[in-house]
């Protein structure tokens, strides 16, 4: 997290608490490593083809932390273990969000 939600004001890596406004961060943090530790599980996966297993940590990791990056891992995983209709509609939705994104 770089800003913080209630007030954005920037803040320090592993920060609990917004300097500014007092904002307990720890929540927003410990879903940020929670979405890491799904992310990096993901990949872990992936090395050893387990495709469904990727899947399921991908879509834990997007659901804490809805990142473009996120969502491309997810989408990935989603065509690696056979779900194509959830790969289209991820690619879609990241589709529509980048050209909002460049209007």
């Amino acid at each position: 997290m770089e800003k913080c939600p209630a007030c954005m004001t920037l803040v320090s890596p592993g920060q609990p608490i917004c300097r500014r406004c007092k904002t307990d961060l720890s929540v927003l943090l410990n879903m940020e490593t929670q979405a890491q530790m799904h992310r990096k599980m993901a990949l872990d996966a992936f090395e050893k083809q387990a495709f469904e297993e990727m899947f399921d940590h991908a879509k834990r990791s997007a659901a804490l932390i809805n990142s473009p990056d996120a969502g491309r891992l997810l989408a990935g995983a989603a065509v690696l273990a056979g779900k194509y209709e959830t790969a289209v509609n991820f690619f879609n939705q990241e589709k529509s969000s980048n050209s909002r994104s460049h209007k």
